[in-house]
């Protein structure tokens, strides 16, 4: 008989469960217990957080099922849905999501409600000889013998194998967000350290202006909340959106190194299983590549500069078959000089990337209306007939190139730490994982409301005089004093600095060890724990391999990549990949 432990009952720890019971062995007791202390979904989804916090994928390109064996979100809201928020005690109060369709963005809470509906489904499917047990407890302990797995919760548990699939966890502060909280402690002020934003208490804001340091998901999270508590609202008027004040706002003062908000997510105009295919990353291309980092991502860009001209050329008197299969196959510059393809034709990545590298300081604040403006313009041509938006789509769907590369360890230590974890990941996701168009538009109004306050690029914040001080190191001279200062970013994959207890007990026991890579002399760690790429099982602080403990999903983020995406259906999506690794090798 098998016992088997999943610790987190998020997607990752759902699609476990799943696979362990559609391929438990038909001649074995195999028993199945999953923990979370919220249930089924997880805390980032959980049923009780603000309704304004959105999802940032289309409800069509979300699933849980492998295989499609099942409705993805949208088909479930418009069949199942119904009737399912009839049997629960607070369904009425997501009524409102069964009319969104399905290229529409759902509360993020409503995908919890999928995933119980999930869960539920699962339990009623079972084979007689699997039994699933939901446990609504935090795992705070774990302890290895010979013979099996002892995990601590409110009673002991003796398993034979564990899935951690822990998800977010909060973290330690590191020394400057410590300080900054300790200051703010010693000053009457308010700190939010990175975290989820729906956690952060908002009701306790000292008076006056607000400085929020990150410009990416969480940024747009806090914009929705910070609309919401105000009570304000976002009207239209001559197609654009207008923001309607309640005179309770505060000014957000908003910045970080790059200056500017994520792009938006384009329209989506595919359906599941129409992603980008390779034209030149092909599955047998990389079998072959010896190539460095910057080769391939300069190979990527092509493949989505390919995407843009079949677009952006459609119109045009070249005769597009022969351009792009010479501009696929040759010097990219040699065929854009032969067909003469004008400047303003053409894909410029500095513009995509860094938008607003050689804007001055003075003009900043006039740039930051034109760029959201033309963002929002470029984003609502739609990923299939915008040439940007098509750029941007093939570059954000072409991730297996990359997890070959990873999977195989064929990049250079540097290159992996430096040019692929650093450089190019912070690039793909200013470009890729953005907010929906409506988040852009309502900061666009915002803005021009003179509710939110940009600073030029280089944002720096220091504590003086009782207060933060927020500037552009490009314009030190503009500064900003505020009482509230909020980082708006989630924590960072972390072993050293997480505040989960069973991943420290682990830790402290020498279970699991921080990855590393090693270049240049010196250890560079990566923020996830150290796991075998072939089985995902974990490896202790020797070096040993622990046969029987495995993990995947967000712990592994820096060693596996995109940890945080939805799965989506009909691609299959490297989840349930990984998933069916680790049950392969439970059961064989």
């Amino acid at each position: 008989m098998k016992k088997i432990a999943i610790i987190g009952a998020g997607p990752y720890g759902l699609i476990a469960l799943d696979r362990l019971i559609k391929q438990a062995p038909s001649n074995e007791k195999i028993t199945l217990l999953l923990f979370d202390p919220e249930g089924p979904g997880g805390n980032i989804w959980r049923e009780d957080q603000n309704d304004q916090v959105i999802m940032n994928t289309v409800m069509q390109h979300v699933t849980l099922f492998s295989e499609d064996e099942g409705p993805n979100l949208a088909e479930w809201n418009q069949t199942r849905a119904p009737e399912y928020l009839s049997t629960l005690k607070n369904g009425e109060t997501f009524l409102s999501e069964i009319s969104l369709g399905e290229n529409d963005y759902c509360q993020r809470r409503y995908y919890g409600v999928y995933q119980r509906w999930f869960f539920e489904e699962l339990i009623k499917q079972l084979p007689e000889n699997v039994t699933v047990e939901m446990i609504e407890e935090k795992v705070i302990d774990l302890t290895l013998n010979e013979e099996e797995i002892i995990l601590q919760a409110s009673q002991t548990y003796r398993v034979s194998n564990v899935i951690l699939a822990t998800g977010h966890s909060s973290n330690h502060l590191n020394e400057e967000e410590e300080k900054n909280k300790t200051y703010a402690e010693e000053h009457g002020l308010f700190y939010q350290g990175p975290g989820n934003p729906s956690d952060t208490p908002l009701d306790r804001l000292a008076e006056g202006d607000v400085i929020l340091r990150g410009l990416g998901l969480s940024f747009f999270d806090y914009i929705a909340l910070f609309v919401a508590k105000w009570g304000g609202r976002f009207i239209e008027k001559q197609d654009c959106l207008v923001y309607e004040a309640s005179g309770k706002e505060q000014q957000l003062i908003v910045g970080s190194g790059r200056g500017l908000p994520y792009h938006a997510r384009p329209n989506n105009q595919k359906n599941p299983g129409e992603d980008a295919q390779p034209q030149i990353l092909t599955k047998t291309f990389m079998k072959q590549f010896s190539g460095s980092a910057q080769d391939l991502f300069d190979l990527l860009k092509k493949e989505a500069e390919l995407a843009f001209y079949q677009v952006r050329l459609s119109k045009s008197e070249i005769v597009l078959e022969k351009f792009l299969r010479e501009y696929r196959e040759g010097d990219k510059e040699s065929v854009l000089q032969k067909y003469h393809v004008p400047t303003g034709d053409r894909l410029d990545w500095e513009k995509l990337f860094d938008p607003g590298k050689k804007v001055s300081p003075q003009e900043f604040p006039e740039f930051i209306q034109s760029y959201l403006e033309n963002d929002i313009a470029e984003a609502e041509r739609g990923n299939v007939s915008g040439a940007f938006a098509r750029a941007i789509d093939t570059y954000k769907e072409l991730q297996e190139p990359f997890n070959y590369m990873l999977d195989h360890e064929k990049f250079s230590p540097k290159e992996y730490f430096e040019d692929f974890f650093g450089t190019f990941n912070r690039n793909y996701s200013f470009l890729t994982i953005g907010a929906p168009v409506i988040r852009q538009k309502q900061l666009l109004a915002l803005v021009k409301a003179g509710v939110v306050q940009f600073l030029a690029p280089e944002m720096t914040v220091e504590r003086k005089e009782g207060a933060f001080l927020a500037f552009s190191k490009k314009v030190s001279e503009q500064t900003f004093s505020s009482k509230n200062l909020i980082e708006a970013r989630l924590p960072a994959t972390n072993l050293n600095r997480t505040k989960n207890p069973l991943l420290i007990q682990m830790r402290e026991r020498g279970y699991i060890t921080p990855h590393q890579v090693i270049f240049d002399g010196e250890k560079h760690l990566t923020g996830a724990l150290q796991v075998k790429r072939e089985t995902h099982q974990v490896i202790d602080r020797k070096g040993n391999v622990l046969s029987h403990i495995f993990c995947y999903g967000i712990p592994l983020e820096g060693l596996d990549w995109l940890n945080a995406a939805s799965p989506r259906p009909k691609s299959n999506d490297r989840v349930f990949y990984l998933a069916n690794q680790i049950v392969d090798t439970i059961y064989h």
